[in-house]
């Protein structure tokens, strides 16, 4: 949009590019990743946003999860959502400088103020958290799923858990179809939700779960810079 018609008053922020190379666990190069944030610095409390809070799922139950669904022998997948923040939209107008690089057509380096951005939809950056979550926990609960009041991040329904941690999550039920079609309902639901299936949850969040023996399994954390000791083992000779 033009510049000039901004309201009466409106502050933009800044765009910033950030460069990554992201990394598998072992520290091997995954992937090199280019994303545009959004200056949150410069935002201003009760004008530009207003809650920021997400709730952050606790290692309690992320293990305690991990450990019923090996026990229990429960059918289990893990979801990324792709670019989640920019999944949700914004609920207070924000208004962006053009990020470095960008020049409009009409324009040249001389005008390259001419122009601003008017944000759709939450960027990273941009104090966005509750956002996102928002719009999973209403995807959620219109399919069925209760809120835990002991662990805000863990949802569940007859058959079925689901656990998130901001755009990871694991989902365990009773067979295989039961997983597969809460997967299918986010994926082609009226949310546009985009979301990739990582499969199987041998590992999760940094955890890997490692079968020692039929009866008995271990849990741990090998690429933590601050152990590299089993977190948890689990076997029916350890039972009490």
């Amino acid at each position: 949009m033009n510049r000039h018609d901004l309201p009466l008053g409106t502050k933009t922020i800044m765009a910033i590019w950030s460069f990554k190379r992201k990394r598998f666990l072992d520290g091997s190069l995954n992937k090199h990743k280019a994303r545009l944030y959004a200056h949150g610095g410069q935002h201003t409390w009760g004008q530009d946003y207003w809650d920021t809070y997400a709730p952050v799922v606790t290692w309690a139950s992320v293990r305690m999860l991990l450990i019923i669904a090996r026990i229990h022998k429960l059918e289990s997948k893990s979801i990324d959502f792709v670019l989640a923040f920019p999944q949700a939209d914004l609920d207070v107008p924000v208004y962006m400088e053009l990020p470095y690089g960008v020049t409009p057509v009409d324009t040249d380096d001389s005008n390259s103020r001419k122009y601003v951005l008017r944000l759709n939809k939450s960027l990273y950056g941009i104090k966005a958290e509750h956002n996102w979550f928002e719009k999973l926990r209403t995807g959620l609960q219109d399919r069925g799923f209760f809120q835990s009041q002991v662990d805000l991040c863990v949802f569940y329904k007859d058959e079925c858990i689901v656990l998130t941690y901001v755009d990871d999550c694991i989902i365990v039920g009773d067979d295989m179809v039961i997983v597969d079609s809460v997967i299918q309902s986010l994926r082609e639901g009226d949310e546009d939700f985009e979301l990739t299936d990582e499969g199987s949850i041998d590992k999760y969040l940094g955890v890997l779960i490692k079968d020692i023996d039929e009866n008995s399994f271990e849990m741990s954390q090998p690429f933590s810079r601050k152990t590299h000791h089993p977190i948890f083992i689990f076997g029916r000779e350890q039972d009490t």
